[in-house]
């Protein structure tokens, strides 16, 4: 064996030798791993170097060698500093061409380039976009696992697996098998979080060192964690043959590029790894992104309000409401297109209905402006319904085909981004819509279509993959076309919350749930995934809900960027000063929303626990933002448990949502505890706080504050 030296990047560190594939350490002790090689690549024509059923351990990857003139070296006109990894195969011409960004501190940024400068066609299978030994040295059955489940109206369901109880040990030391088992996630077809959200946290809690992960592909992708001997590897893909029939045939001189993804390391546990993620993102934004502010305060007409049929006449009562409470944007959600009532097989003309809007919908975006807010409007680009005239105007080749038939869903077709015609007109209808003069676009994706089309593609998954690139290179087009659109990104909700499309969008939303009291867990844990100040959870106050009702799900808005619906035509004038006072509060803290960083002083929130707590914190200390929900189990009696928060030992929390003014009640008390603040709910009925977290020294600034809302 040759001697191996070692590249350091950080905690991130490449391990070269002459008789191996590079490989990539993150975390752990310093000692040479080999457990998993830089680069995986699966190949028909080589198959496994092992045999097992995961998709690591691929021949064609593990043929690959560090070139031996220039292996590791630095790559210039680069956003961050970049190290390219050079690896080549002498037998078959094929070479990996590794890019390793450092966006901050303890970030890494990866993608691979295959290039065939062999003499016949390579084809591919599964080609990693990350791949390394995370926390060597450390004791893998203790480790945990932070990852989520996800599904529409149930997004952002994060929960800490131990690992000895998902990948068992077996004994390797005494018989020298590595286990063949996996713990695997993945996504199907064109929703990147419709399974599981993209992200994940490994964590090693006897030394508090964490590795946050993130795939940047708005299609299909896998992750594998395994054990390899005593070692843990971290292995991304995009589509693969075995989960989503992806073949690439790369011939004589071609090459293939990985989509993104991206890792970080803290030393401090998982909230750590997740402030890296977070810094990570918002340094990804800064240099992808139009513009990293926060998005103004929107009220959409759809969630529990119009729900896909506003009129004009609706609209003539709505608008004012809607500025009256402090919205900045009036988007007037789907059905604004359609004449019919039923119009979900007919869409993909998008021009406004007269039926609805008899004078016109300009006049409606002109009341809109003239109550000083900015106009926006919902598009489903990628839906052509069987029944539209579109249908038949675009050619075969604009719309997504399989076996040489159209693929339908639900009544609807699909374009396939890949195609000239299908961008085009995708390009003249949001042109169109802009010249209306509207500033803002919901972009919404509300249908799958499975393995993806094989027309003018090696394979359905090969179709799928350059169809998302297209997609997502089409949306981050859109303010470079039309600087100072604001563009909100959507799926059913947060079925593809992912970085591919969120570098370049201002807004994500965060869930389609329409049950205030389920809402907050995935308001609560949507920062593990993305950044607060792109998540947009629903608030959707009613006329003839309570006061503790109507806070209740403003403050789940406030956990993220303030997005809000609900009849509030229909409020009195107090229930609007309730609202007004959550989009007053929102426009005070919306400066720091874009500085402080996520933490969760009660560990993420489950699903069904009676309490949820979520926080934003200042980028050193602990001062910022407490949310806390209490939600009464089924059948409880008396308010419930207590909630201790050690965490916030020696800070005080002031309540700033409800105003006292507006809402006398408590509904949750707060006292000094022995180790912390303790909190109560003074009610039977589920019951929100949001408090202002300070050190105590600003005790007398905060009662004045208080006083004063």
């Amino acid at each position: 064996m040759s001697d191996t030296t070692t590249t350091s990047l950080g905690r991130a560190r490449l391990h070269v030798s002459s008789d191996a594939p590079v490989h990539l350490t993150l975390g752990g002790d310093h000692t040479p791993a080999r457990a998993c090689p830089l680069v995986e690549v699966h190949a028909l024509g080589g198959g496994r170097e092992f045999v097992d059923h995961r998709l690591t351990r691929g021949a064609a990857g593990a043929a690959l060698r560090p070139d031996p003139d220039h292996a590791v070296g630095s790559l210039d006109g680069q956003p961050w500093p970049t190290t390219r990894v050079t690896q080549r195969d002498s037998a078959t011409g094929l070479v990996a061409l590794t890019d390793i960004a450092r966006p901050t501190e303890a970030s890494w940024r990866l993608r691979t380039t295959l290039r065939n400068e062999g003499a016949t066609t390579i084809t591919l299978a599964a080609v990693s976009l990350v791949s390394a030994t995370v926390l060597p040295g450390a004791p893998l059955d203790d480790l945990d696992l932070l990852t989520a489940r996800s599904g529409w109206m149930a997004e952002q369901r994060w929960r800490h697996r131990r690992l000895g109880e998902e990948l068992v040990d077996i004994g390797t030391a005494s018989h020298g098998q590595s286990p063949r088992d996996a713990l695997r996630i993945s996504s199907e077809s064109g929703w990147s979080s419709g399974l599981w959200e993209p992200a994940g946290y490994i964590i090693d809690p006897g030394t508090g060192q964490a590795v946050g992960w993130q795939v940047e592909h708005n299609g299909a992708w896998t992750v594998e964690i395994s054990r390899r001997a005593d070692r843990l590897g971290l292995v991304a893909y995009g589509p693969t043959d075995l989960q989503h029939a992806w073949l690439h045939r790369l011939a004589p001189g071609e090459e293939i590029t990985t989509p993104w993804a991206a890792l970080a390391f803290s030393e401090d546990g998982w909230q750590g790894a997740a402030a890296e993620m977070t810094r990570y993102r918002r340094a990804l934004r800064s240099a992808l992104a139009p513009t990293t502010e926060a998005a103004p305060v929107v009220y959409n007409d759809y969630m529990n309000t119009l729900m896909a049929q506003p009129t004009q006449e609706r609209l003539a009562t709505l608008v004012p409401a809607a500025a009256a409470a402090g919205a900045e944007v009036y988007c007037i959600d789907d059905g604004w297109h359609s004449d019919a009532q039923e119009w979900w097989d007919a869409v993909g003309r998008w021009e406004p209905s007269m039926r609805r809007f008899p004078d016109g919908l300009q006049a409606t975006l002109d009341l809109i402006r003239a109550q000083g807010m900015t106009s926006g409007l919902w598009i489903e680009p990628l839906a052509v319904g069987v029944n539209s005239p579109v249908a038949e105007e675009l050619p075969d080749e604009a719309f997504m085909r399989r076996g040489g038939e159209r693929l339908v869903e639900q009544g609807r077709l699909r374009l396939d981004m890949r195609h000239p015609a299908a961008r085009e007109a995708l390009d003249a209808v949001v042109d169109r819509m802009v010249s209306y003069g509207i500033g803002y676009l919901k972009v919404d994706d509300n249908y799958s279509v499975g393995l993806g089309p094989d027309a003018d593609a090696d394979s359905p998954g090969d179709g799928l993959m350059e169809h998302s690139r297209q997609w997502a290179a089409w949306l981050a087009r859109l303010p470079e076309r039309h600087p100072g659109l604001i563009v909100e990104n959507c799926a059913s909700g947060g079925m593809s919350s992912d970085y591919a499309l969120l570098a370049h969008a201002r807004l994500q939303s965060t869930s389609d749930l329409q049950d205030p009291v389920r809402y907050p867990p995935i308001a609560a844990n949507a920062p593990l995934a993305l950044l607060p100040e792109q998540a947009g959870s629903w608030a959707y106050p009613q006329p003839e809900m309570t006061d503790e009702e109507i806070t209740y799900t403003l403050v789940t808005s406030l956990a993220g960027s303030f997005y809000l619906s609900g009849h509030l035509d229909r409020m009195s004038p107090r229930q609007i000063s309730l609202v007004r006072a959550a989009t007053d509060l929102a426009k005070e803290l919306r400066p720091a929303l874009t500085q402080e960083l996520p933490w969760w002083p009660d560990d993420v929130a489950s699903w069904d626990q009676e309490w949820v707590v979520a926080a934003r914190r200042a980028p050193a200390g602990r001062e910022g933002l407490l949310l806390v929900w209490h939600r009464p189990r089924p059948g409880q009696d008396g308010p419930g448990s207590a909630l201790n928060l050690p965490a916030l030992a020696g800070m005080r929390l002031t309540r700033v949502m409800p105003p006292p003014d507006l809402v006398a009640d408590e509904g949750i008390s707060v006292e000094d505890g022995p180790h912390g603040p303790v909190l109560r709910a003074t009610t039977t009925t589920p019951t929100a706080r949001a408090y202002l977290v300070r050190d105590t020294t600003h005790r007398d600034e905060d009662v004045a504050r208080s006083e004063n809302r």
